[in-house]
């Protein structure tokens, strides 16, 4: 598609016979969008209504150019309350041109409408208002607060001119766009007076709270919009100077015609672009004070089409907005219930049919269609990659305009005259400049700084170091070599939660304690947002049938999941160890009443090591030693057969090396377990928790504690669980899931592809809903939204 893109791109500009300063201004565009191309994400949500607990699961998809992006490798996904304020933030990798993720919704979160918001660093390079955004419903164990609705006659009507003039003495057509208090579009009707009091015409919104009508001003005369229980508006005031344009739909093209006067209004050549890419560039031959023509629009690509008009000076004229929908873009495909079954617990196979030869990325969701908010999802991936990306500000209901109403393309038009829109200004292409690009992506996590000797201040200078990462997933090791001055930097790692990271000089009894400071944190980083306020109507989500459906399901989890105090208090004196274990151990780790715990705190060890110091510390603990670099082995109580101790360091799993390069004064606690029923096979050979020096403890030996680090990784990305009825369940639950199936990264390639849809249906639910999304590596886009129920047919396009 890029290939054929760029081929009419190039055709266009060679017949061109504009101006050379329009071959600048092209030249400029185009080489500011190689530098700074326009970056785009999209979120496919399992569902949009949630009660607190719940999970809410995403797939975020990226595109640049028409084509999937793999140029940002860091994703950050946002959710806001309705002041947004920051509740959660997660932070995913991205993977080639697709990632995915999910925010546990905890149970506490009150009843309300949240936001999302999900950018990348690249994408802050623009308009922060062009991000990816959506509005939730989140129901909670609190009753809803009923908002003061809007006063009915509180209505916002402005005019917009189109190309951006309202000129004397010409036909003008007039935009106009009227919402209500909260931002929502209401319709209207009305009369336009001049300053006598006389009616000049009339007008009446199309579609949501837009519509348009022609008004031939009179130079000098002030206009004035009336509208039932609403004081008049002021129309912009009319130029005697100026171009009027008027741009209408045609068959594979646009129609437009010019009335202009003044001597500098007199227009040379107009360009054409798409997201920052020239699609054309046409001289224009003036008559009189009158032109008209067409832009053939048949073989461009779909989205926002920007059209300018210059005079010979190279000075922007007029401006307006069209959409393009040449439907190109579109995936088809096909849905067939291959195996229908709503009773309780049954399976259900249904297939999602791709006829052609498809290479690409797609996710799944099965959801009770009885929970859902609205018959069909307000937006999806054709109008966010296609339309909402491209102008700031709400648009409501987006996928509207991508239907098959006979009124959308219509409707789509008056969008493009009432949004605002502009991504750059002309003044800064024929200047030359346009801003420089502010953020890069960080290419995965990076760790660099400086490493000092401790003690004497001295660079660890053109030496191998040694660096640790341990995770509750694994353990990984690199030697990294520092330069003259003792910086180091490790570029493109990728690990989740929580990790410690440990910096050590080679091992063996001449390694040295270093201290390492690290640069700026090149992960979990904050970026100043705009505060995000999509318009929403706070009744209608706590009046409704939804509203009462989602409460009661609320009320069924809470009592399946057992209701938690919200406080307990227990009076009584702790013992120092027990304040110490209370601060470090957390979960099975607390337990454990053969269990010994060793307090390090207050303790001077001058010992190489802990081993050495456990050695003669633990009652039948035998430490071997193999090797040069440590390959210690422990084992505890053990004779004969015996079976190594497992061991951890601040409850993750890891292993003797680690253990060994950290310095006994980083050490708070020791805890020996004679076995462990946290650790694979149940720790039958005992285990060994470590627990590294915090807060107070800590400051006690800051030089050598330098050399551990915790650092916060990507946020985990968990696998969707569904259960498999195929056997009788163990317990006795009810099974009231409201998404029955997740199925974020299916990958497809080949010819006649289809894409499995097998889940088991939970106890209650009757009619499925199923939104199937995606990209090929061409660009094209699939969405399928489908209601599946008994005594439909299928298959359905």
């Amino acid at each position: 598609m890029m290939r054929f893109f760029k081929l009419i791109a190039v055709l266009l500009l060679v017949i061109s016979t504009a101006p050379a300063s329009g071959q600048d201004f092209a030249d400029r565009l185009n080489t500011w969008n190689e530098k700074n191309p326009i970056e785009k994400t999209y979120l496919q949500l399992d569902r949009e209504a949630y009660f607190s607990g719940q999970t809410l699961w995403f797939k975020a998809y990226f595109m640049s150019g028409f084509l999937p992006s793999a140029a940002n490798s860091t994703l950050f996904v946002e959710l806001l309350n309705n002041r947004s304020d920051l509740v959660i933030k997660k932070i995913v990798p991205v993977f080639g041109a697709l990632s995915y993720g999910q925010f546990d919704l905890p149970d506490s979160l009150p009843t309300g409408s949240y936001q999302l918001r999900a950018y990348t660093p690249l994408m802050l390079n623009f308009d922060k208002r062009y991000l990816f955004s959506q509005r939730i419903q989140i129901y909670g164990r609190n009753k809803p607060r009923t908002a003061p609705s809007a006063a009915a006659s509180a209505v916002a009507l402005r005019f917009f001119p189109e190309g951006g003039n309202l000129v004397s003495g010409f036909p003008n057509n007039m935009a106009f766009k009227a919402v209500d208090a909260n931002g929502l579009p209401v319709p209207v009707s009305g009369e336009i007076r001049d300053e006598q009091n006389r009616r000049t015409t009339t007008f009446i919104s199309r579609h949501d709270g837009m519509g348009q009508f022609i008004l031939t001003p009179v130079t000098g005369i002030q206009y004035h919009a009336f509208i039932a229980g609403q004081p008049p508006v002021n129309l912009p005031q009319s130029n005697p100077e100026g171009l009027a344009l008027q741009l209408k739909n045609g068959n594979n093209a646009k129609t437009f015609s010019l009335n202009y006067s003044g001597s500098r209004q007199t227009p040379a050549y107009m360009v054409g672009q798409i997201q920052h890419q020239v699609v054309f560039k046409q001289a224009l031959a003036a008559t009189g004070n009158k032109i008209s023509g067409i832009i053939q629009t048949g073989n461009l690509p779909s989205g926002v089409l920007q059209v300018t008009f210059f005079n010979k000076d190279g000075m922007p004229l007029a401006e307006r907005l069209t959409f393009i929908n040449n439907k190109e873009y579109i995936l088809p495909a096909s849905f067939r219930a291959d195996t229908l079954n709503n009773a309780p617990r049954k399976k259900n196979h249904f297939s999602i049919i791709l006829p052609d030869s498809v290479t690409g990325n797609f996710s799944v969701s099965v959801t009770d269609a009885g929970y859902e908010s609205g018959a069909y999802r307000p937006q999806n991936i054709y109008s966010s990659f296609l339309l909402t990306s491209d102008i700031p500000g709400y648009v409501h209901e987006p996928r509207y305009y991508f239907s098959n109403d006979p009124g959308a393309a219509e409707a789509a038009e008056l969008l493009m005259l009432t949004n605002g829109w502009r991504r750059f200004k002309w003044t800064d292409v024929a200047a030359n400049t346009q801003p420089e690009p502010q953020h890069k992506d960080p290419g995965f996590i990076s760790l660099s700084g400086k490493a000092t000797i401790a003690g004497s201040g001295k660079s660890f200078s053109d030496r191998d170091l040694l660096v640790w990462v341990a995770t509750d997933s694994g353990r990984s090791l690199q030697m990294v070599k520092t330069d003259a001055e003792g910086r180091f930097k490790m570029d493109s790692m990728i690990f989740f939660n929580k990790a410690r990271v440990l910096f050590s000089d080679v091992m063996g009894k001449k390694n040295k304690f270093l201290t390492i400071k690290l640069n700026a944190d090149s992960l979990t980083r904050s970026y100043a947002l705009p505060p995000l306020a999509i318009p929403y109507d706070p009744l209608q989500a706590t009046g409704n049938a939804l509203a009462s459906k989602m409460s009661t399901a609320y009320f069924d989890y809470t009592r399946g999941e057992g209701v938690m105090l919200d406080s307990v208090v227990v009076l009584g004196t702790k013992t120092r160890l027990q304040k110490l274990e209370e601060r470090y151990m957390s979960g099975l780790f607390a337990g454990g009443i053969n269990a010994r715990t060793i307090d390090l705190t207050r303790e001077f060890i001058p010992n190489q090591n802990i081993f050495d110091y456990l050695q003669g510390r633990v009652p039948s603990l035998t430490i071997e030693r193999g090797g040069q670099f440590g390959n210690y082995r422990l084992y505890y109580r053990q004779a004969g057969t015996r079976q190594p101790m497992q061991l951890y360091m601040d409850e993750v799993p890891t292993d003797a090396g680690m253990i060994e390069a950290i310095p006994p004064s980083d050490i708070a606690l020791v805890k020996v377990f004679p076995n462990f029923v946290g650790a694979p096979g149940g720790g039958s050979g005992g285990v060994l928790a470590v627990y590294t020096k915090r807060g107070d403890e800590l400051n006690h030996a800051m030089e050598s504690s330098a050399t551990i680090v915790d650092y916060e990784g990507y946020s985990i990305m968990k696998e969707f669980y569904a259960p498999d009825y195929a056997k009788p369940a163990e317990n006795s639950y009810n099974d009231y899931r409201l998404t029955l199936d997740w199925e974020p990264e299916i990958f497809i390639s080949g010819k006649d592809q289809r894409i499995p849809v097998t889940f088991y249906n939970n106890d209650r639910t009757k009619r499925f809903k199923i939104v199937a999304e995606g990209i090929t590596t061409t660009g094209k886009l699939m969405m399928l939204e489908r209601y599946v129920e008994p005594g439909q047919k299928y298959i359905v396009k």
